[in-house]
């Protein structure tokens, strides 16, 4: 997509000067990305005011930094179409995708770049009176359905809209986890997980299978983390995995293991199991920088 900002870029330089936008939030008191998160589904949504998105971003086209700068919140929800990722995975490259981009960008301007760019063609849902643009190369679509809000989608962005940005849509996050989610840098929301990234707890299929969800939040070098497990029982036993998995890292590093850190950082209430604060290794921030990067490249 960055081939794409490119010709937005050229056409806002010059409308900006004459016009600005406000940005908003796209759904009342909700969050944008409340509307994300079927089964399945790895959603991340990054808070740009409080992430230094450019420290992953290598590059000096004004076009992507005019979108980083103006970038409030980018909310994306990975999908396995295929069926061929593990459970656990640090490529997302083969996977589809939809979400959005939530900043300082007026509809007006947007639009008439995307109009006016060779790479696009324009077409609108008859139902839904969406215009929408489909990058004829990648065939990916974009779709700006109000000021502060830019929805793409790698396979459909009028189900998108329809899905995440109508009035009486469903959300699939509660508003509990959503505010904590929208107070990280970084924070990642998956309901019936089939992939999971690889933080070193060593997590198997059979594992997976028996959660229910992960909230994850990830800040400068921290992590905490929600697994909420089918049962009580199964959380008793995937308590058990992570710790081991844990101590094994710890232990092939040659790190001495600390027992009383360990129970502060991992804990269990009845059927949810709890990683709080834990300290990321130089492996696993890399892992999630990995990760983060692949999806800025989506810009």
């Amino acid at each position: 997509m960055r081939r794409t900002v490119r010709f937005i870029f050229l056409t806002l330089l010059l409308l900006l000067l004459l016009s600005s936008c406000v940005t908003r939030r796209p759904i009342g008191d909700e969050q944008y990305f409340q509307g994300l998160g079927l089964d399945g589904e790895f959603v991340i949504t990054i808070n740009a005011e409080l992430l230094d998105v450019d420290q992953y971003i290598n590059s000096d086209d004004a076009a992507i930094s005019y979108i980083t700068d103006r970038m409030t919140r980018l909310s994306i929800a990975l999908y396995d179409s295929k069926g061929t990722a593990g459970p656990v995975t640090e490529d997302f490259s083969e996977f589809d995708y939809y979400g959005a981009v939530e900043g300082d960008f007026s509809k007006t301007l947007v639009n008439s770049a995307l109009t006016v760019s060779s790479a696009f063609t324009s077409s609108k849902d008859k139902a839904t009176k969406l215009k929408f643009f489909v990058d004829s190369q990648s065939g990916l679509e974009a779709a700006v359905p109000a000021n502060g809000i830019i929805l793409f989608s790698t396979t459909d962005v009028v189900e998108n809209y329809k899905q995440t940005y109508t009035e009486g849509r469903s959300t699939h996050i509660s508003d509990e986890d959503a505010a904590r989610l929208a107070a990280s840098q970084v924070g990642v929301y998956v309901s019936n997980p089939r992939t999971m990234i690889d933080l070193g707890f060593e997590i198997n299929e059979t594992a997976l299978s028996n959660i229910d969800s992960i909230l994850m939040l990830m800040d400068d070098d921290t992590i905490t983390a929600d697994f909420r497990i089918k049962s009580e029982e199964l959380a008793d036993s995937f308590s058990v995995l992570i710790k081991a998995g844990y101590i094994g890292n710890l232990r092939r590093e040659g790190k001495k293991v600390n027992v009383s850190e360990l129970k502060e950082m991992f804990t269990q209430e009845l059927s949810t199991v709890s990683v709080n604060g834990m300290v990321l290794t130089e492996e696993q921030k890399d892992s999630i920088i990995q990760v983060v990067t692949s999806i800025l490249d989506v810009l």
